[in-house]
């Protein structure tokens, strides 16, 4: 048990990791190409990578295939679409706008904001699905989010247009959040992101 807590916790630090390194590439990235190439181009690559996962992951970790009639396979194929549009259409609109706002705030406040999520997400859950958080969940989100301001404000604190809009992803990527944690437990995991991506 407390070699999958740790791989787990590795995994998720990777994902911090990769997280935080990636709006300084996002940055760089808007000395060179407007929001929505950066944007086209690595959502393209992401698809492209994805692709192959479906027949890695298929071959590797095979599930008990179940025998469905063609009315269930066609079921299955509107949920799975369904799924990848919803979560495509956040995701486009989520990244276009943080990209958009890296132009015009720094990199630190471009990740602070964003991780507003952590917040948003348990009370749009609260809101529209009744789902309710523990005391100490919402301790954690705050004790975060004051971590991250100290990390990431280091030249005091006043709203520009970046910022304005770096927020409106976060909103938007906290409902890409909700729909996601809908969808996976009815959809394929890496088929539906495909779809989104594609």
């Amino acid at each position: 048990m407390q070699k999958v807590q740790l791989k787990n916790s590795l995994i998720l630090f990777l994902t911090a990791t990769i997280w935080g390194v990636a709006f300084v590439a996002q940055s760089v990235g808007m000395d060179y190409v407007e929001p929505f190439t950066f944007n086209m181009v690595r959502n393209f690559l992401g698809g492209l990578v994805l692709i192959p996962c479906i027949w890695i992951l298929d071959k590797i970790n095979p599930k008990e295939k179940k025998i469905l009639n063609e009315q269930e396979k066609s079921q299955a194929r509107k949920l799975l679409l369904k799924g990848g549009v919803c979560c495509g259409v956040l995701l486009a609109f989520a990244t276009s706008f943080q990209q958009t706002g890296i132009k015009y705030t720094t990199v630190g406040r471009a990740g602070f904001i964003t991780a507003f999520y952590i917040i948003i997400v348990p009370i749009l859950g609260l809101i529209f699905f009744k789902k309710k958080c523990r005391s100490t969940i919402w301790l954690a989100v705050v004790l975060a989010l004051i971590g991250l301001y100290l990390l990431c404000i280091t030249d005091g604190f006043a709203i520009g247009k970046g910022d304005f809009y770096v927020f409106i992803c976060s909103l938007l990527f906290s409902l890409h959040i909700l729909v996601i944690d809908h969808f996976s437990p009815l959809v394929d995991g890496v088929k539906c992101p495909v779809f989104s991506f594609l």
